[in-house]
């Protein structure tokens, strides 16, 4: 069987794809090539600008390329160095995709023109590939940014709100038929945990002593660890409240594989090693539901 052909010009959005969507592909029969462009942290912008730079300098690949499933004869495996024009000028995906940068993703003043400049480039290189978005997601709600006096000024559900719109829009000034619900996905779990993440008081961890960390259940986004402060050589607790942790790893690629390959995530057999079987239902229930747009 011929392997579906996706390519996504992404960030760490896309990167969290890589542990769970192959082995979730190869388990249920469907057979998948992927490849994805990252650069921590990239907007819109920035993959405008990088398009624009390799075109005029072939040589300047400033993306790290991971490619899982590809044909031998492909000579795609691993991880190399890479420009999106190199792997659009290929023409042979299936699946394109794009997202906005996550701290711009809630303001659509962040992805215009660049955002046009990016599909206008896939569509010219590959006419014949299907251009899709993925929706990214709110931050956990102990983003400082989030919080009552943060700098953006509005909340977790504030954020969802504007990013949603914003995709929306996108989606529509681009005429992109459809989007990956993953910001969806994440929505719907965050409003069905029968025990919500709750924050803690940043000011309370100081308190605490390794190998101590506040509570972290109930999210599919976030994580908090212990980490030696080059600095002073002392340990410290490091915040992460944007990524998505194992929990949501599996239900972004629930999302994707249904999507991709029109399949219900409730037939999914494939279960993430770091994930339980009730929580893995959980979890496949939500995504069928994001998409099928119930919230």
């Amino acid at each position: 069987m011929k392997p579906l052909r996706l390519l996504a010009i992404g960030n760490s959005f896309t990167e969290s794809l890589l542990r769970d969507l192959p082995p979730m592909a190869a388990a249920e029969g469907r057979p998948l090539a992927f490849a994805n462009l990252y650069i921590g942290g990239c907007s819109l912008r920035r993959h405008a600008e990088n398009l624009e730079a390799s075109a005029a300098d072939p040589s300047y690949r400033p993306y790290r390329a991971s490619f899982r499933g590809f044909p031998e004869e492909d000579g795609l495996a691993g991880e190399a160095p890479a420009s999106a024009n190199e792997m659009l000028a290929r023409g042979d995906w299936d699946v394109v995709t794009v997202q906005q940068a996550s701290h711009e993703s809630w303001d659509y003043a962040n992805y215009q023109p660049w955002g046009h400049a990016v599909v206008e480039a896939i569509r010219r290189a590959c006419p014949g590939a299907e251009v899709a978005i993925q929706q990214t997601w709110a931050y956990r709600a102990d983003d400082d940014r989030l919080r009552p006096g943060g700098a953006w000024g509005f909340d977790q559900a504030g954020m969802a709100d504007r990013v949603f719109a914003a995709y929306d829009r996108f989606a529509a000034d681009e005429g992109i038929a459809r989007q990956i619900p993953t910001g969806r996905a994440v929505w719907i779990i965050r409003r069905r945990e029968v025990a919500p993440f709750r924050p803690y008081e940043v000011s309370d961890l100081a308190g605490y002593r390794w190998p101590d960390l506040p509570p972290q259940a109930g999210d599919v986004v976030g994580r908090l660890g212990w980490r030696r402060n080059g600095d002073t050589g002392e340990m410290e607790i490091g915040r992460d409240t944007i990524h998505l942790n194992a929990r949501g790893e599996y239900l972004q690629a629930l999302v994707w594989f249904g999507f991709l390959f029109g399949v219900d995530p409730t037939s999914v057999s494939y279960v993430s090693p770091q994930v339980g079987d009730a929580d893995a239902r959980f979890l496949r229930l939500c995504a069928r539901d994001a998409l099928a747009q119930k919230a």
